[in-house]
């Protein structure tokens, strides 16, 4: 009996400590989580600029990740994938030039052809963040080419249907379920109204137009978003404010006129929403790419400086 007693005193201590221990732990890890909290709540706090690709290295060195087709930071331009160029002068700005081929595979989806230059993941691609972006794009002639094209660059020319992307904040790469029918959340791209062709020149009312995915990822909200017509050797200006939120989002859009948005919507997810045991919210991360279905001819888009930050005016102001 007094063996017994002896170890129960015992093994009652050792109970408290570790209890101690794991209180001290969980206390911890709640300070660390409120202080990493503030941190990127002051990181947003008044006219923050979270990202600035503005071009002034005079190359691409600025962004992250570089993918001409071949995988991730690997090739160049003379590797036999797509083209990736930076340009002083095009039209009366500096430029990256993004020129998918048809051996240029940064995604491994079948049947298309793509490069990229993108960003991994950032604090500010998660709920509850709202952000602001500002970029240009323009889509060059053949005169465009001729006066401005470099090695590899060709007119743009896009493929049938709307399969022509050219800005992404793409969904996180993380476990899905079986269900999902996850694509990026906001999407930039050429639409054509032809009937879908492999290896055919869409020509049928060509316009930018925006895609808004989120919700349900089994079953997301799907929100398109058709432009004017599109202009060729034009630099589009365009602003996107949006809000992350699986329910509760928003998203403007302003496309040649920042005094107006040409699309607001102050209620739609943003985000998917995943079933329990996996990460929910989803996340994204920025992508430029130049992303088609399989063609036998090169094409070039060619994109001027970006930046995303807290407010309009820290965009506005960026470059």
């Amino acid at each position: 009996m007094i063996a017994l007693e002896s170890t129960t005193v015992v093994w009652s201590l050792v109970c408290a400590r570790v209890r101690l221990a794991l209180l001290l732990v969980l206390l911890f890890t709640l300070a660390n989580s409120i202080a990493c909290n503030r941190l990127n709540a002051s990181k947003t706090g008044g006219n923050s600029v979270f990202l600035n690709r503005d071009l002034s290295t005079g190359d691409l060195s600025q962004w992250s990740h570089r993918d001409f087709g071949l995988g991730t930071d690997a090739g160049g331009n003379t590797s036999g994938g797509g083209y990736l160029w930076y340009h002083p002068n095009v039209a009366g700005r500096r430029a990256a030039g993004i020129t998918v081929t048809p051996t240029a595979h940064a995604s491994p989806a079948a049947n298309s052809d793509s490069v990229f230059l993108w960003e991994p993941g950032q604090f500010w691609n998660h709920q509850p963040y709202e952000i602001w972006l500002r970029t240009s794009v323009m889509f060059p002639s053949a005169a465009t080419i001729s006066s401005s094209g470099l090695s590899g660059e060709a007119p743009f020319a896009p493929t049938t249907g709307e399969w022509n992307w050219f800005l992404v904040f793409h969904n996180d790469s993380n476990p899905m379920p079986g269900c999902a029918k996850e694509y990026g959340n906001i999407s930039l791209a050429v639409k054509t109204d032809d009937l879908v062709v492999s290896g055919v020149i869409g020509t049928k009312n060509l316009r930018i137009a925006l895609r808004i995915m989120g919700g349900d990822d089994c079953s997301p909200n799907i929100v398109w978003v058709d432009g004017p017509p599109l202009q060729l050797d034009h630099w589009h200006e365009m602003l996107l404010r949006i809000k992350w939120d699986p329910k509760r989002g928003l998203v403007e859009w302003y496309l040649d006129n920042f005094s107006a948005p040409y699309y607001s919507n102050l209620k739609i997810p943003t985000l998917f929403r995943r079933p329990k045991g996996y990460m929910s919210p989803s996340f994204t991360t920025l992508t430029l790419p130049n992303y088609r279905l399989h063609a036998p001819w090169n094409s070039t888009i060619y994109i001027g400086p970006l930046a995303v930050g807290s407010t309009r005016p820290s965009v506005l102001k960026a470059f």
